[in-house]
C-alpha cells in the first residue's frame, strides 16, 4: 500500500512541476501587442527650423507610452526612424533611443536628418517619423504609427566673400595675356551657389587672376596674398579693389602648359588648379545606368537631358541605389561617355572625364538616396550638381 502511495504520489508531482513549467513558458514567450497599440504623438507638426541657437532651442518633442508591450517585463530598444513623405521606411534616417518615453530634436538634430534626406533648404517639405521597438537582438520588432511633419530646413551654407555676378581668368597664363576684352573662352561657369569653374589651357609658369567684368580689370578683382613665386596647385584667393584696399598677387600658374580645371570657392576663399582635358559640348545627353529607370540598357527619351545653353544639360529624374553615367547617343553605349574623374565624387555634384579611345578613363558614378533629382551638367566646367 505504502508503494502505491508513493506511486500516486511522484505521478501528482510530476504533473504539477510539469504543469508549472508549461505555465512558466507561457509566461516567458513574447508576443507583439495589437495594431494600434503602439502610438507615437508630437509636440507639434510644423517646424520652421532656425540657425540661431540651433543646437539648443528644441523643435520638436516626441512622446509614446513605455509599457511592456510584448506581455512581458523585458528590456526594450527604441529606434526613431525618419524618412521622406514619398518614402515607404526601406533605408530610413535612424537615431537610437538610450531610454524613457520620449526624445526631444534640437533645430540642429532635425536640420541634420532633413539634410541627409537631401531636402532643400528654405523650403516646406513634409517627413515620416515612426517608432521602432524589439526585443534582446532585434527581435520581434514593432513600430508605431506614422507621424507627418512640415519642416522648413535652413541652409548652411556661409560664403567667407559675396558670389559675383560673372567671373573671366585674366594674365599672361592665358590667351589675353592682360588685354582686354577678354573673351568668351576665358569665362567661368557658375558650377553651383558658390563655385564657379572652368576648363582652360594654361601656359606654364606665367601668372593669372579672376576678375568679373570681360571689358576692364574689375573692382574688386580676386588675387592671392600669398607669396606665390612658384606654380601652384591650390591655394587661398581674396577680393581685392577699392573698397578692399588694392594689394596682392595674380596666381601663378602650373609649371607645365597643359589643359586644367579652375575652380573658385566662395565659402572658403580658396582655389584648386587640376589637370583636365576639354569637353566639347555634345548635340544630345542622356544618363544610363543601374541606378535609373532603363538601367543599362539604352536610356530612351525620358532619361534625355534638355539643353539650355551652349555648354549646359539639365535633367529632373528618379534614381534608385546604383551607378550611372553620362551618353551623348540614345544607345547602351557611346563614345564619347561622360563618367566621373574618380571612384570617389561627392554623391551631389563632382567632376566629369571623357571615356574615350585610346585614353578609357572615369568611373561610373554613385547615386545618393534613392529620390527625385534634378541634375545639371556643364561641359565648360567639367561638372555634375544634383539637387533634390
Amino acid at each position: 500500500m505504502k508503494k502505491f502511495f508513493k506511486i500516486i504520489f511522484a505521478i501528482v508531482l510530476i504533473m504539477v512541476l510539469g504543469y508549472s513549467c508549461a505555465d512558466d513558458t507561457l509566461q516567458s514567450v513574447a508576443e507583439a501587442p495589437a495594431e494600434g497599440q503602439f502610438l507615437l504623438t508630437n509636440s507639434t507638426s510644423e517646424i520652421v527650423l532656425a540657425k540661431k541657437n540651433a543646437d539648443k532651442n528644441i523643435a520638436v518633442t516626441l512622446n509614446w507610452d513605455n509599457k511592456s508591450w510584448y506581455g512581458i517585463d523585458t528590456p526594450l530598444t527604441y529606434t526613431l526612424q525618419i524618412d521622406k513623405s514619398d518614402g515607404v521606411f526601406v533605408s530610413p534616417q535612424e537615431m537610437a533611443i538610450a531610454s524613457g518615453n520620449n526624445i526631444s530634436l534640437t533645430h540642429a538634430d532635425l536640420n541634420a536628418q532633413a539634410f541627409a534626406l537631401e531636402l532643400k533648404p528654405e523650403v516646406a517639405s513634409k517627413i515620416k517619423v515612426r517608432l521602432k521597438a524589439n526585443l534582446r537582438y532585434g527581435a520581434v520588432p514593432i513600430y508605431s504609427n506614422v507621424s507627418t511633419l512640415t519642416i522648413t530646413p535652413y541652409s548652411t551654407l556661409i560664403l567667407k566673400y559675396p558670389m559675383p555676378t560673372e567671373l573671366y581668368l585674366q594674365g599672361d597664363a592665358v590667351p589675353s595675356n592682360w588685354g582686354t576684352p577678354v573673351t568668351d573662352i576665358q569665362k567661368m561657369t557658375q558650377i553651383d551657389d558658390h563655385r564657379f569653374g572652368l576648363i582652360v589651357a594654361l601656359t606654364g609658369g606665367k601668372s593669372f587672376a579672376a576678375i568679373s567684368a570681360a571689358s576692364t580689370w574689375s573692382d574688386p578683382a580676386y588675387v592671392t596674398m600669398e607669396a606665390n613665386a612658384s606654380p601652384q596647385t591650390s591655394g587661398t584667393f581674396e577680393p581685392r579693389g577699392s573698397s578692399t584696399n588694392w594689394g596682392g598677387t595674380p596666381i601663378k600658374s602650373p609649371a607645365s602648359t597643359g589643359v586644367y580645371q579652375v575652380i573658385f570657392d566662395f565659402t572658403t576663399g580658396t582655389y584648386s588648379i587640376t589637370p583636365s582635358v576639354l569637353m566639347t559640348s555634345p548635340a544630345e545627353l542622356y544618363i544610363i545606368g543601374d541606378a535609373t529607370t532603363n538601367g543599362w540598357n539604352a536610356p530612351g527619351t525620358g532619361q534625355k537631358f534638355t539643353k539650355v545653353d551652349a555648354h549646359t544639360f539639365t535633367l529632373t529624374t528618379t534614381l534608385k541605389a546604383g551607378k550611372y553615367a553620362f551618353l551623348n547617343a540614345n544607345a547602351t553605349w557611346s563614345t564619347p561617355a561622360y563618367l566621373g574623374k574618380t571612384d570617389a565624387e561627392p554623391l551631389l555634384g563632382g567632376n566629369l572625364t571623357l571615356n574615350q579611345a585610346p585614353n578609357w578613363a572615369g568611373t561610373s558614378i554613385t547615386a545618393p538616396n534613392p529620390g527625385n533629382y534634378t541634375i545639371t551638367v556643364n561641359f565648360k566646367s567639367g561638372t555634375y550638381v544634383l539637387k533634390p
